[in-house]
């Protein structure tokens, strides 16, 4: 059985809508008696410190936003003052179906889903250690 995401509504405090499909980069199954906001919060702090650079320079530039559940890092481009997101991924939490306690998945998206965006290997690997940890601070 195949677990539904939350889904946001749009302009909800700057939350941006999640979409249903994607492509499937990987899923955690957390502990039950992990802490769901400070989880997303921890997230949170970690794309943003993809954004600054200095830790793990990308070839190109992240937006990262918050979706419900979760946030969203943007893999974008500025042609003429405007700002295209053609692919991103989205990190967010949600109930296991069965019950069985809360489960994190990392779905890529956007117009060119089936196209690997420049660093994301470097990001996932980054993700991973991010989750490790935010999983043991976010333990209750």
């Amino acid at each position: 059985m195949v677990a539904k995401r939350l889904r946001a509504a749009p302009g909800k405090g700057g939350i941006v809508p999640a979409e249903d499909d994607g492509v499937s980069l990987g899923t955690v199954k957390l502990p039950g008696n992990i802490d769901v906001p400070r989880f997303e919060t921890l997230l949170f702090q970690w794309g943003n410190s993809l954004c600054q650079g200095a830790n793990l320079p990308l070839p190109v530039p992240l937006k990262v936003d918050k979706i419900e559940g979760g946030i969203r890092l943007g893999f974008i481009a500025i042609e003429d003052g405007a700002t295209q997101t053609l692919v991103y991924i989205d990190c967010v939490i949600f109930q296991a179906p069965d019950g069985s306690g809360p489960v994190f998945q990392a779905t890529r998206n956007g117009p060119m889903k089936d196209k690997e965006p420049p660093g994301e290997p470097r990001i996932m690997r980054s993700l991973l250690v991010a989750l490790e940890k935010s999983i043991q601070i976010a333990r209750v």
